[in-house]
């Protein structure tokens, strides 16, 4: 496909998108900001299709003719043909001049710079950019704010802050991670004619899990079903002291559908596990003196696994030596899907080449604090590499990764990472990894393949928390009101 092709795809784009979030806008109100490379192009395409809509935009080259090349320079020559003038800025004199005037116009289009910068902006633009975000105008990017990289989230050197980023083709790392995300204002993907087979033959290892991709995989039930087509989840959590993550993963397993839940529990905490969950079973473990599972508990463990459908483990454990022992040989030994979480990580603790997901599907909730422990690195070390750290440990220990937080990601056993959009700040509080693995663990119980269910837990789980939050605001926010929310979830994508 001609890159005029593209070009004027793209900034047909860029004005629909401005006349739909600026529908009364000024005639004579939009400054378009004009660089020489092909973002520059776009910028003049849009320019062109604003004065055939009725507004006649003021645009501006920063640069000079003679520095157009290709697209560019052909795009400057059919603006220049219809009459619509061009003001050259190309340096910082030309510049203080022009700026003088930037109070009057109500947008601002920034077709600068485009996704290809590799290093900091420095000269004349760099005080461009720096002007522009003190300006009163709303600020449109084209494809990315000028200043920012393409393919990376940090901010590398003076950028532009928009208020709209029209993004051409698929989001870019820096419309999705911070700390860049927050200079790129809402961002909306535009359809310039890229084929479908030209992005799959990019081979992209870095996928943004979509709503309507997930409304196919949410399981249907038949009129005449029964709880036990919908498979029964063992659940081997909680501790004197910690009852509350056991029965948060029960509850959140019976809401994401499972027709039946037993929590095995060491018997000192059985009857506070199951005291406010009338729906779920349990089983009391040997334990030891301090009330936490004891090496004797694994044999009644491995024989509770028979007819159940998934195997849940960690949460509210306890890091205690001998339960960490116990875990593990529980683990190592099961042939039941297994969801790892909580102390059921850090019972693994230094030796993750003991995980691996080749015997049976495995998957594993870290937050970046039980990652960090896993691998002997610190949480700050997580979150400054969390796509790599993610993707590598899942291809290295053949399973599904979530790695919690912001954007929490879900990396494959195939170098697969998947992004969630959904979640909030106001999920930082105890318990919401519980419940997690919870709805995890009911949708994999009812045969939905760990690589689905992932998907749809990871969404859910924070779309039921938008929701909860859009109620109750995000620092009011606990994990039952995510467990309260989450039939809403489900209904909105079965609708």
């Amino acid at each position: 496909i001609p890159g005029m092709v593209l070009m004027e795809n793209a900034g047909t784009q860029v004005v629909d998108t401005l006349l739909e979030r600026y529908p009364d806008c000024d005639p004579d109100g939009v400054l378009v900001l004009c660089g020489k490379g092909n973002n520059g192009g776009d910028g003049l395409v849009a320019a062109r299709h604003l004065l055939g809509q009725g507004i006649k935009p003021r645009v501006v080259l920063l640069a000079r003719a003679a520095d157009l090349q290709g697209d560019a320079a052909a795009q400057h020559a059919i603006v220049e043909k219809i009459g619509l003038a061009i003001v050259e800025v190309p340096d910082q004199t030309a510049w203080d001049e022009f700026r003088k005037g930037l109070g009057q116009f109500e947008v601002i289009v920034d077709a600068i710079l485009g996704t290809g910068l590799q290093g900091p902006v420095k000269g004349f633009l760099a005080a461009v950019f720096s002007d522009l975000n003190e300006a009163p105008a709303d600020i449109l990017a084209v494809d990315i704010p000028s200043g920012l990289s393409g393919g990376t989230s940090e901010i590398v050197g003076p950028s532009v802050r928009a208020d709209i980023t029209v993004a051409f083709a698929c989001p870019k790392i820096p419309h999705i991670f911070p700390p860049a995300e927050d200079l790129v204002g809402e961002v909306s993907v535009a359809d310039i004619g890229i084929p479908e087979a030209a992005v799959r033959a990019e081979e992209v290892s870095l996928n943004l899990i979509d709503e309507e991709d997930l409304e196919e995989l949410m399981p249907e039930r038949d009129p005449e079903s029964h709880k036990g087509q919908f498979g029964h989840v063992l659940v081997v959590a909680g501790s004197v002291g910690k009852s509350g993550a056991a029965r948060m993963v029960a509850e959140g397993a019976l809401r994401a559908g499972a027709g039946l839940v037993t929590t095995a529990t060491p018997v000192s905490a059985q009857a506070t596990v199951g005291s406010n969950l009338m729906e779920m079973m349990t089983e009391g473990l040997p334990e030891t003196s301090e009330g936490t599972l004891s090496a004797n508990a694994v044999t009644r463990v491995q024989k509770l696994q028979d007819g159940k459908k998934v195997l849940t483990v960690g949460p509210g454990l306890s890091m205690a030596g001998e339960t960490q022992a116990a875990i593990r040989e529980i683990v190592n030994n099961t042939k039941l899907p297994v969801i790892l979480d909580a102390d059921g990580l850090n019972a693994f603790a230094g030796n993750p080449q003991e995980l691996s997901g080749k015997a049976r599907p495995l998957v594993i909730t870290p937050h970046p604090g039980e990652m960090g422990r896993l691998l002997q690195i610190s949480p700050s070390e997580v979150q400054g590499d969390r796509l790599a750290i993610c993707r590598q440990f899942a291809v290295d220990h053949q399973c599904y990764v979530i790695l919690k937080g912001y954007r929490t990601l879900l990396g494959t056993p195939e170098g697969q990472v998947y992004v969630n959009p959904t979640g909030n700040p106001g999920m930082a509080t105890a318990g919401s990894g519980d419940v997690l693995t919870g709805i995890l663990s009911g949708l994999v119980a009812q045969g939905i393949p760990m690589f689905s269910a992932s998907l749809l837990a990871v969404f859910l789980h924070g779309l039921a928390a938008d929701l909860a939050a859009e109620q109750m605001g995000e620092i009011c926010l606990m994990a039952g009101d995510i467990l309260d929310f989450l039939p809403d979830a489900f209904g909105r994508l079965s609708d």
